[in-house]
C-alpha cells in the first residue's frame, strides 16, 4: 500500500546541488519544499569532493543566510588561478583588483604601453598574498588597499551538504529519506508524482533534479561538447598535503589536463586524458534546464570543463533566478522561458571561456569565444557576456596567462607618458608586496 505525501516543490538529491535549492527555495519563495534524500554522488561537478567557486560565492551564502565563520571551517580560501604549461613560466590569474584603471585607460592596457604585461600579477594584492600563503578578508572599506584583496572557495563537498541541509530545514524544508524507483507522468510529459522504494507516492507542482548524473527526473536531450574538447577520460586523487596552495593549479601534462583543488589538510587532483582507463567524461548540457515542471540543476543539468567560474556558481545562480522568477500563472510559461534563456547564457559563457583557455590543447571555438579571442588579439580589449562573474581585469588576466598578447596597443593607452606610468606601476606593485607581508598566515577554521 502506498501514501501519498502532499508537497509544493520536490527536490530529489541529498547533496549540495538539492540543499541549496531546498534553502533558497524555503527562505525566498511561496512553496512548501519536500528533499527526497535520493543519493546523488557528484551532484554537483564529476572532480571529486573539492567545490571550487569565484569570489561571488560569498554573495550567494549571504544571501542564503550563511556566516562566513561556519562557511571558512570546510573550505580553503582561493586568490586565483595558476596556470602551469601554457607558456614559458607558470602565469597566476588572481581574483580581486589588480593595478588600477585610468579614466578609461584599464590596467592592462597601461602594461602593454610598457611591454610588461608578463608582471601583470605582480600587482595584485590576492596574487601576492596567494603566493606567502597568507589571508584576511577583503576590506569594505573603499579607501583600503585591503579592498583590492578578493578570493573565492574551495568547498569540502560532505561538510558544505550538512551545513547548507541544517539551514534548510531550519528555513521550513522537510526530508523524506529514501529513493526514487517510478517516476509518475501527466498526459503533457510533466511530472504529477514519484514513487519510492518503500512505495510512498510524493505529488509535487514542481520538481527539482538535483541527483547528479543519474538524472532521474529530467527528459530533456543531453547537447554533446564531446566534440569541441580533447578529453573523454576523468581521474580524481585525493592526497594529503598539510600546507595546500591557496589557489587552484592547472596543469597541461602531454595531452591532459590536471586540476589541484586544495581543502583542508588535503589536495584534489582531477585530471582529464584522451583515452586510456579512468571515467567516460562526457561534456554538455540539457537542451532546456527546465523541462516543463521539472528544473535540472548541477551534474543533472551540465558537465562544464573544470575551467572556470564552474558549476556550483551556476547552482547558485539557478536558485537565484528560480526564486526572482517564480510563476505569477499556473503554468509558469513565461518565467520558464527566462529561466532557461538565463541559465543557457551562463552555461555557455562558462563552456567558452575554458574553451579560449584549453585552445591550445586542441579545443574547438565556438563563434562566440572565437570572436572574443580576436577582439583581445587585436587589441586587448575585453568582450564581457550578460551575468559573467568575472571582472575585464580578470578575464584579461586570464587571456594573457594562456598565452595571448595583443598586436597592437589600445590607442588611448600610447598617448600616456609612459614614464609615468612605470612610476605608478612600480608604487602599486610594492604596495601590494608589502601588504601581502603583513597579512596572518592562513590556519584553516579549527
Amino acid at each position: 500500500m502506498s501514501d501519498a505525501r502532499s508537497t509544493g516543490t520536490v527536490i530529489v538529491g541529498d547533496g549540495p546541488a538539492a540543499w541549496i535549492m531546498a534553502l533558497a527555495i524555503s527562505r525566498g519563495a511561496p512553496a512548501r519544499v519536500t528533499v527526497i534524500t535520493q543519493p546523488s554522488p557528484g551532484d554537483v561537478d564529476p572532480y571529486g569532493p573539492a567545490l571550487t567557486a569565484p569570489p561571488a560565492i560569498r554573495d550567494h551564502h549571504a544571501d542564503l543566510g550563511l556566516h562566513d565563520a561556519e562557511v571558512m571551517a570546510a573550505a580553503v580560501p582561493l586568490f586565483g588561478l595558476a596556470l602551469e604549461g601554457w607558456g614559458d613560466a607558470p602565469a597566476f590569474i588572481p581574483f580581486g583588483q589588480t593595478g588600477a584603471d585610468m579614466a578609461s585607460v584599464t590596467f592592462h592596457q597601461q602594461l602593454a604601453r610598457l611591454d610588461r604585461l608578463d608582471a601583470l600579477a605582480d600587482h595584485s594584492l590576492s596574487a601576492q598574498a596567494a603566493r606567502r600563503r597568507r589571508y584576511a578578508p577583503p576590506s569594505t572599506d573603499p579607501a583600503s588597499f585591503l579592498s583590492t584583496l578578493d578570493h573565492g572557495l574551495s568547498l569540502d563537498a560532505g561538510p558544505y551538504a550538512a551545513l547548507l541541509r541544517r539551514h534548510a530545514l531550519k528555513a521550513g524544508a522537510t526530508v523524506i529519506e529514501g529513493a526514487v524507483r517510478t517516476v509518475e507522468r501527466a498526459p503533457s510529459g510533466a511530472v504529477a508524482a514519484v514513487s519510492l522504494a518503500d512505495g510512498a507516492t510524493v505529488p509535487g507542482d514542481l520538481f527539482i533534479d538535483a541527483s547528479g548524473p543519474a538524472a532521474v527526473l529530467t527528459d530533456a536531450p543531453l547537447q554533446s561538447w564531446a566534440s569541441d574538447l580533447p578529453f573523454d577520460r576523468l581521474h580524481v586523487e585525493t592526497t594529503p598535503d598539510s600546507e595546500p596552495p591557496l589557489h587552484l593549479v592547472f596543469r597541461t601534462p602531454g595531452d591532459g589536463l590536471e586540476r589541484d583543488a586544495p581543502l583542508p589538510g588535503r589536495r584534489v587532483q582531477a585530471r582529464l586524458t584522451r583515452g586510456g582507463d579512468g571515467a567516460p567524461f562526457q561534456p554538455g548540457r540539457r537542451d532546456r534546464f527546465r523541462d516543463r515542471n521539472v528544473i535540472a540543476v548541477g551534474a543533472a543539468a551540465q558537465v562544464l570543463p573544470p575551467l572556470g567560474a564552474g558549476a556550483l556558481h551556476l547552482i547558485h545562480r539557478a536558485a537565484g533566478h528560480l526564486v526572482r522568477l517564480w510563476p505569477a500563472t499556473a503554468d509558469g510559461a513565461v518565467e520558464a522561458r527566462e529561466f532557461d534563456r538565463l541559465m543557457t547564457a551562463e552555461v555557455e559563457a562558462d563552456r567558452d571561456f575554458a574553451l579560449m583557455l584549453l585552445r591550445r590543447q586542441g579545443a574547438t571555438l565556438t563563434a562566440p569565444a572565437a570572436h572574443r579571442l580576436a577582439l583581445f588579439e587585436a587589441r586587448g580589449r575585453v568582450s564581457r557576456r550578460e551575468q559573467e562573474p568575472f571582472t575585464p581585469g580578470f578575464l584579461a588576466a586570464a587571456l594573457l596567462a594562456s598565452g595571448v598578447r595583443p598586436r597592437r596597443v589600445d590607442p588611448m593607452a600610447e598617448a600616456l607618458d609612459p614614464a609615468m606610468l612605470a612610476a605608478r606601476a612600480d608604487r602599486i606593485r610594492d604596495l601590494a608586496s608589502r601588504t601581502a607581508s603583513t597579512l596572518p598566515p592562513w590556519n584553516p577554521a579549527p
